[in-house]
């Protein structure tokens, strides 16, 4: 179980960085042409390593729905919402909207998966995330909703419906061939789109901005969403979305490494909060009922 939390960690460590990789590449390009850009290098990363390690599969009738679901709303939607919000507010606003996320999760897998939504769970998801909100909102002399926090809720809310799909579908189907073909399905579905929303789009002219939007796509949505999945299988969709609480205090890291942006008192009580609310609700309990998990069918031949 140790290990599969570490395969949560990385991935959001990647995902904490880049919202500050991301806030500062849409200044260079419009948000529907960086996202394209992304995925594009992504699909391509993803199903050259699922060819050299023979990880493509025959698909089930009933696994291409949720493929399609899954790039529909966890790639195309997702992706338009979340740099879209980077264009309307700050990166630690939108970290703190996403947020959200685990306890939108945990709901929906309660309902949805029949994950067990402990009173602990609830607890520790609750300081995480005032944890969150002491990290990146403390000071702030008003809350008024703009329409970058409602960009980044939808983009919280594609997110967490999108772990739900993909733990439905990994009952039957790997993690890896579930990764790849709902991104490139995404991929298909969001060139078209771009296109057609922004006949004049704004692209860089030097060659670091593409270089780091490629990096961004490669090892945030290649990389990350390969480790991602892999640990959704082993601890559920609820536990992991609560390490997504992680992501401001990476934020918060890489700016003050990269930006050389100020760490205040605030900001480490917030940490420490983050940190124990994500132990609470994740820490094994040898006294409570562990609840079984269905092991997936067996995996089919892969196509050589």
């Amino acid at each position: 179980m140790v290990s599969a939390y570490l395969f949560l960690l990385i991935p959001v460590t990647i995902w904490g960085s880049n919202f500050v990789v991301g806030s500062w590449l849409v200044g260079q390009f419009h948000p529907l042409v960086l996202a394209t850009i992304r995925i594009l290098f992504t699909s391509s990363f993803l199903l050259g390593f699922a060819f050299f390690t023979h990880r493509l599969v025959r698909i089930k009738k009933r696994e291409w729905t949720y493929l399609l679901l899954i790039g529909f709303v966890g790639t195309l939607l997702n992706q338009t919402f979340f740099f879209q919000a980077l264009s309307y507010t700050s990166a630690t606003e939108a970290a703190l909207i996403m947020s959200l996320a685990p306890i939108v999760t945990s709901i929906l897998a309660y309902f949805f998966l029949r994950e067990p939504l402990s009173i602990r769970m609830i607890i520790g998801s609750m300081i995480a995330v005032s944890g969150v909100y002491m990290l990146v909102a403390f000071g702030k002399q008003q809350a008024a909703i703009g329409l970058g926090d409602l960009l980044a809720g939808g983009a919280m809310l594609t997110f967490a419906i999108s772990l739900i799909l993909i733990r439905k579908l990994t009952q039957t189907l790997e993690s890896i061939p579930t990764t790849v073909y709902s991104t490139v399905f995404g991929a298909c579905m969001f060139i078209p789109v771009a296109y057609v929303s922004d006949q004049h789009p704004v692209i860089a002219h030097s060659v670091w901005p593409w270089i780091l939007a490629a990096l961004s796509g490669v090892l945030s949505q290649g990389l990350g969403g390969l480790l991602w999945n892999q640990g959704i299988t082993k601890v559920g969709a609820s536990k992991a979305s609560i390490f997504l609480n992680f992501q401001p205090f990476v934020a918060m890291i890489v700016g003050y490494i990269a930006l050389g942006l100020p760490i205040t008192r605030a900001q480490l009580v917030g940490s420490t909060l983050i940190v124990f609310g994500v132990i609470l609700a994740t820490l094994r309990i040898q006294a409570m009922k562990q609840t079984k998990i269905e092991p997936p069918n067996p995996v089919r031949k892969f196509v050589q």
